[in-house]
């Protein structure tokens, strides 16, 4: 599947080149304009796979606009900007899905941190979920940790025998374990 792009800037010219260019090397440019507060719309509306930003836009200028797009996580975003901008960039120079690139540029440049920027946010996305999973897998073992003390404490089982009954519960009711101990831990807790 093609990485699906938006791209702003106060410049037309550049913005039809660079859509050009993106399009001859794989890429699908879903979006172009020349306002921040509209790369922002469409950016909320389309969900790209990547931002290419000018720091000279219309109404929100490149700097504001990278800011909301990696606070709220929506896309990686690379920023075209000049020698004398690069110091309105230096708060977002940390981020891992945000890349100033400085103009002028050779295409070279650009394609490839394109490629490592969206493989990099990929890796990003892909350890969050896998955070996420963890945590929930946490949670669940925590549950069932604590309605098999209140078992064992309450109705002087063993803990072999609390998970046995937390088991046999959910498979009699035809509901899952954790509802089960959610129960417990609502009846004893």
């Amino acid at each position: 599947m093609s990485n699906r792009v938006v791209i702003g800037s106060l410049s037309e010219k550049m913005m039809k080149q660079l859509a050009h260019f993106l399009n001859e090397n794989g890429f699908i440019v879903v979006g172009q304009t020349t306002s921040g507060h509209e790369m922002l719309r469409k950016v909320h509306t389309v969900y790209p796979d990547l931002a290419i930003l000018d720091y000279k836009m219309k109404g929100m200028n490149g700097h504001e606009l990278s800011e909301i797009l990696i606070s709220e996580k929506i896309c990686p975003v690379v920023a075209l900007i000049s020698n004398m901008e690069v110091v309105n960039f230096i708060n977002l120079s940390q981020e891992p899905t945000f890349v100033p690139l400085v103009k002028p540029l050779s295409k070279d440049v650009l394609i490839n941190t394109i490629n490592l920027l969206l493989k990099t946010s990929k890796s990003i996305g892909a350890l969050e979920k896998e955070i996420h999973s963890i945590k929930a897998d946490k949670d669940v073992e925590d549950l069932m940790t604590k309605a098999k003390r209140l078992l064992i404490e309450n109705m002087s089982l063993t803990e072999s025998e609390a998970h046995r009954r937390i088991q046999k519960q959910s498979m009699d009711k035809g509901i899952s374990k954790v509802k089960i101990a959610e129960a417990i831990i609502l009846m004893y807790g």
